[in-house]
């Protein structure tokens, strides 16, 4: 099991998620990132250094997404 910080978490407004997320997936390396599909075919989080920094619906959307904080164009 694997946990990482969810950092929009807000104690009073659950809509937010837990504080922390939980998943049993292997996660995928991408520039220096993690990629977990916490949610199978739906929840794909990029983690870096035990927090997740965005959350996208597929891999290539998460790939894309560290492409861009790693300043890459395409």
């Amino acid at each position: 099991m694997t946990t990482y910080k969810n950092p929009w978490y807000k104690p009073l407004n659950p809509i937010y998620g837990p504080m922390e997320y939980e998943t049993n997936a292997k996660p995928v390396e991408y520039g220096g990132f993690l990629i977990y599909e916490r949610i199978s075919g739906i929840c794909f989080d990029v983690v870096k250094d035990g927090t997740c920094v965005t959350q996208l619906a597929g891999p290539d959307g998460a790939r894309r997404a560290i492409d861009k904080l790693n300043g890459a164009t395409s």
